[in-house]
């Protein structure tokens, strides 16, 4: 199930903490790429922590990397 693009989920968030996670991210504000959409900014690989992020598990999403991929249908 997709998560839902809410404050709770936004609260719940691990992005921001991501080894991936940039500055322009930061300054674009994006996270919560697993209930909206793929990142904007470029971006190098470098580790995922969304196995941890309690979003993907209380919605029980099975991918990784969703600043690349975008959401989980």
């Amino acid at each position: 199930m997709k998560p839902a693009n809410n404050q709770e989920n936004s609260d719940k968030c691990v992005c921001p903490n991501c080894p991936s996670y940039n500055k322009c991210m930061t300054e674009k504000m994006e996270k919560l790429f697993c209930a909206i959409s793929k990142a904007v900014c470029a971006f190098e690989k470098r580790g995922c922590i969304c196995g941890a992020c309690p979003v993907k598990i209380e919605n029980h999403l099975i991918s990784g990397y969703y600043c690349k991929s975008g959401a989980e249908i």
